[in-house]
């Protein structure tokens, strides 16, 4: 006879082998990317922010410097204006102007280096004197009404129009020139004196040395290649530093910005090359206030960048740096998914070709058990025919010999078959009410007489509060609690072996002890001796005999019906197992 156990059927796993791995890897990815993505665009907004901060930090600064030099530009030119009108008032006033030349020089506080010259010209263009020669005799009467800033009120339509728009009351701001009479280069401020009748008396020049703003400028630090202009609004440079050095005197400018507009704000900021040397920089412009010129800042771009372009630099490198790290620790992620997924693949291929050889090897203990079954049952039924009908006693205690080795064979088959049955999934458990008292004293009571030939006490010991009935399979609870009582009254020589049954408070359960007094077994031997054909040590087996299948197979029962088996035992203090099982059965499939 033949039988081949079929575990039951189970939800087949349709995940292709490595996929979850692979599905890992590919979102590690593109989270690794994304995060790349992510920490550069961060970096780069950040950069971007803080360089404009660079820029309007440095950019307040150039402001605040223009709003400063203006002030001290205003305060020369109106102290000059006021000799020049002055002077004006002398010449109305017919009080001998020539002679007081020096003294209204004086009076303005301003020393030679700054007001270089104050001088009177006819209104025929020719020089009269100055308060540094207040006759002329010394210079003669030199015809300057070639000069722009003689023609512009003597001969207006001779001038072109962005002369015409450099006058601040009455007060023309020519271009630097190089002075005819005091032989520097100046800057000359021009005012037309009318009489009564409108004509032209004349004109006062005074002459201002741009030396002086330009000493100014150069106290100013703007870093290398920074530059302070004094610009007239005929975007002509009257003074001009750049780096320290004096350039670009009387040099008309291109530029672009507010000031190449047709209508000039006050003040303002903004990026260009220099129209003078091209070099890109930050520039801020203010008027000054009541004449048409402007002081303009400028620090070059790459000196007002040079601390970002550090952190830049320095940012740059960490988010590369962390980059390579991120891209490096994908790179080990996904070879350690690779391995992994390597590793489960021959653990997948491991475990099927262990469960095809324990499958095989289920199959071939059901059909070896079935096989020597059937002559196990003749054997046993012609040892039961012969020990009943030989005459001689002596032949017929052999025979009984033969009958009890016949079953105790069969019995041995049933185990194998049985865990067989378990471990294949094929084992069926047919629950029903058990009456559990009348189970535990009817097992009980089957071992009693064996405990009373060894000199034994059997005790039994009902908790009070157990349940009437208790929903199992009464077969297989009889097969676990008989397997635990044979073990326990095999092993103990003397003393006792004790059953007792309590519920579990708080919980659904219900346990069953089997205690005796026998040799113990140690800690590291309580898991051993649940495993299929292993006993404590080889002397049990040789002592006691038995295969090592009965807690193996009593555990596996247990587990089967939802409950546990467990061991608390030492060396020289017996042995006490405890089956705890619920009381409804366990749902089935």
């Amino acid at each position: 006879m033949n039988l081949t156990l079929v575990p039951p059927a189970t939800a087949v796993d349709r995940t292709p082998p490595g996929q979850a791995q692979r599905t890992l890897s590919r979102t590690a990815g593109m989270a690794g990317l994304v995060l790349l993505l992510l920490i550069w665009i961060a970096t780069g907004l950040f950069l971007q922010y803080e360089r404009r901060e660079a820029i309007d930090s440095r950019s307040r600064e150039n402001m605040n410097l223009a709003r400063a030099l203006e002030e001290t530009s205003v305060r020369v030119l109106a102290t000059v204006d006021q000799a020049t009108r002055r002077v004006s008032q002398a010449v109305l006033a017919g009080d001998e102007p020539l002679r007081q030349l020096g003294q209204f020089a004086k009076e303005t506080g301003l020393t030679p280096g700054i007001l270089v010259q104050l001088s009177l010209v006819g209104p025929d263009g020719r020089f009269m004197g100055s308060n540094l020669d207040p006759d002329g005799s010394r210079t003669g009467h030199v015809d300057l009404s070639e000069r722009e800033h003689i023609r512009v009120h003597l001969a207006p339509g001779l001038v072109d129009s962005a002369a015409q728009g450099l006058f601040a009351q009455g007060l023309f701001i020519g271009k630097p020139v190089l002075g005819k009479v005091s032989g520097r280069w100046t800057i000359q401020l021009s005012r037309r004196i009318d009489g009564p009748d409108g004509r032209a008396l004349g004109v006062v020049v005074a002459s201002v040395d741009p030396s002086y703003f330009e000493s100014v400028y150069r106290s100013v630090n703007l870093g290398g290649a920074g530059v302070v202009t004094l610009l007239g609004e005929d975007l002509t440079v009257r003074a001009r530093v750049v780096d320290g050095q004096s350039v670009g005197m009387g040099q008309r400018i291109s530029t672009r910005g507010p000031l190449a507009q047709s209508v000039v704000p006050e003040s303002g900021s903004y990026i260009a090359p220099s129209g003078v040397d091209g070099v890109d920089r930050l520039f801020a412009f203010q008027r000054v206030s009541g004449f048409p010129l402007f002081v303009l800042v400028g620090s070059a771009t790459s000196v007002a960048l040079a601390d970002w372009v550090v952190m830049r630099n320095v940012l740059m490198a960490l988010v590369a740096l962390l980059s390579v790290a991120v891209a490096v620790g994908l790179r080990v992620f996904t070879q350690g998914l690779r391995r992994l997924e390597a590793s489960n693949r021959e653990l997948a291929e491991s475990e099927a070709r262990a469960q095809s050889a324990n499958q095989a090897k289920s199959e071939f203990l059901a059909a070896i058990s079935h096989e020597l079954r059937t002559p196990l049952t003749s054997i046993r039924g012609f040892a039961e025919l012969m020990e009943l009908r030989l005459p001689e006693p002596r032949f017929r205690e052999q025979a009984g010999l033969i009958r009890k080795s016949a079953e105790h064979l069969n019995a041995l088959l049933n185990e194998i078959l049985d865990l067989a049955r378990v471990e294949a999934g094929a084992m069926p458990l047919r629950s029903a009410p058990v009456d559990l008292t009348a189970l535990i004293r009817g097992v009980t009571e089957l071992f009693a007489v064996t405990a009373n030939e060894k000199g034994l006490a059997l005790n039994v010991r009902l908790a009070d509060g157990l349940p009437a009935t208790l929903d199992c399979d009464e077969l297989r609870l009889k097969q676990i609690l008989n397997n635990l009582m044979s073990n326990a009254l095999k092993f103990t020589v003397a003393g006792s072996v004790s059953v007792e049954v309590e519920t579990v408070p708080g919980v659904d359960q219900i346990r069953v002890h089997v205690a005796d007094t026998g040799p113990g077994i140690a800690p590291e031997l309580h898991e051993l001796i649940f495993e299929r054909f292993r006993q404590a040590d080889a002397r049990v087996s040789h002592q006691h005999g038995g295969t090592g299948l009965g807690l193996a197979l009593a555990r596996a029962l247990a587990e089967l019906m939802g409950g546990t088996l467990t061991l608390a035992s030492a060396p020289g203090e017996g042995a006490r197992f405890t089956l705890t099982l619920p009381m409804q059965p366990p749902a089935l499939g």
